[in-house]
C-alpha cells in the first residue's frame, strides 16, 4: 500500500497556555511504512485529565500541547509494512504522531482532523463494529478507565455498590458494576445526572444528604463497595463511613490534593482499598457497548465542531453541570 496521501494539512485543538485553547493548523507528517493515516470523524473530551492539563496541573504535559485520547475515524492510507488494517475501516485510536511545531511531547494527541498513528507499539487502533454508534465510541476510553477499576474489585450479585460522582467515569462505573450484579446507589448533587443514572440502571439515585439512609435501606451493615470518582481529598474518609467491615473502596478519580485520614478510624473497618490508574481494555469496553451492557449514548450532552473548543472547555473548567459527555464533530473540518 502506498505511503503517500493527498492530505497535506491538518487541524488540531491545542492548549497554548493555562486556560488558553485554539484550533491550530499544521502540516501533517509524511506517512511512514509502519503507520496508518486516519481521517477523524469524532473525538471525545476527558473531563478530568484534559481539564487538569489545561489548568497546568498535569506535570508530565507542557504547553503547547494537543490533548485528547479517544477518537474515531476512517483509515485513509496504510504504510507499506502495515498488516491487519485497510483503507475505509473505521477505527478508534488514542494517540497520534505530531510534528514538534504542533505539540510538545504528549501521550495524547487525538483531537486532530487527521491522525498519523504508528502500528506495532503502544495502544493500537481498534477496528469498530458497525453496530456501535461512532459518536458513543469516541468516548469509549473513559468507560475503559471505569472497567479497569471495577475489575480490581470483587462484586457479587446483590452487593450494595455506592458510586460517588455521576460524571462519565462514575456513570460508566455504575453500569459496569451493575452488569456484574451490584445493586447501585448513584450519588451526585446534580438532579439531571442522577436522572441519567436511573435511566442507565441505578437502583437508587440520591443526593449526598440522602446517602446514609439509602445504604441502610439496602444493606443495614453498610455498603459492600464504595467507588469514588469525585477527585475530592475527603473521599476516602467518607467512603469508610459508609462501608461494612472488610468492604471495598475504589478510588477511581485523579486526586490533585493530598489525601490524609485517621488511621484508627479506617483500621477499625479493615477495608480493601484499590487505586486505579490509566485506561483498561478498550476492546473489552467496546464489547460491552456492542452487546448493550454499557450505554453511552444517553450520556452525550454536547456534539460540537472543533471551532467551539474554547467555549466548551471553559464550561467544563467551570464545572457546568449541563455538560457531561462532549464529542467534537470533525466531519466538516480540514
Amino acid at each position: 500500500m502506498s505511503n503517500t496521501t493527498a492530505t497535506a494539512t491538518a487541524a488540531a485543538i491545542r492548549f497554548e497556555a493555562i486556560d488558553q485553547v485554539s484550533l491550530h493548523q499544521y502540516d501533517l507528517p509524511e506517512l511512514r511504512d509502519n503507520e496508518i493515516q486516519i481521517q477523524t470523524e469524532y473525538s471525545g473530551i476527558s473531563q478530568g485529565t484534559e481539564i487538569w492539563a489545561l489548568q497546568g496541573r498535569r506535570p508530565e504535559l507542557q504547553f503547547p500541547t494537543v490533548p485528547g485520547y479517544q477518537a474515531v475515524g476512517r483509515i485513509e492510507a496504510c504504510g507499506a509494512d502495515v498488516t491487519g488494517y485497510a483503507p475505509g475501516q473505521r477505527v478508534l485510536f488514542t494517540t497520534s504522531r505530531l510534528p514538534a511545531e504542533a505539540s510538545t511531547d504528549t501521550w495524547m494527541g487525538a483531537h486532530v482532523s487527521h491522525a498519523v498513528v504508528p502500528i506495532g507499539a503502544g495502544d493500537q487502533p481498534v477496528i469498530l463494529d458497525d453496530a456501535i454508534n461512532p459518536r458513543a465510541a469516541a468516548l469509549a476510553a473513559l468507560p475503559a478507565v471505569s472497567l479497569r477499576g471495577v475489575q480490581m474489585l470483587t462484586i457479587n450479585p446483590g452487593d450494595c455498590v455506592v458510586v460517588c460522582g455521576m460524571g462519565l467515569i462514575g456513570q460508566s462505573s455504575a453500569q459496569i458494576a451493575s452488569a456484574a450484579g451490584g445493586v447501585i446507589i448513584a450519588v451526585d448533587l446534580d438532579h439531571e445526572r442522577l436522572a441519567k443514572a436511573k435511566v442507565c440502571g441505578a437502583a437508587r439515585a440520591v443526593a449526598p444528604s440522602e446517602l446514609a439512609a439509602a445504604v441502610t435501606a439496602i444493606k443495614p451493615g453498610g455498603a459492600d463497595v464504595v467507588i469514588d470518582t469525585t477527585g475530592r481529598s475527603p473521599a476516602l474518609t467518607e467512603a469508610v463511613d459508609l462501608l461494612r467491615i472488610e468492604g471495598q473502596i475504589l478510588l477511581q478519580a485523579w486526586y490533585p490534593e493530598p489525601i490524609s485520614f485517621d488511621f484508627h478510624h479506617v483500621h477499625m473497618k479493615r477495608p480493601h482499598i484499590a487505586i486505579s490508574c490509566g485506561v483498561g481494555s478498550i476492546p473489552e469496553t467496546l464489547h460491552l457497548m456492542r452487546y448493550h451492557k454499557l450505554d453511552l449514548e444517553p450520556l452525550i450532552s454536547h456534539v460540537v465542531p472543533p471551532s467551539e473548543a474554547p467555549a466548551i472547555y471553559r464550561r467544563m473548567a467551570e464545572r457546568d453541570s449541563d455538560v457531561l459527555g462532549v464529542v467534537f464533530d470533525w466531519t466538516g473540518a480540514v
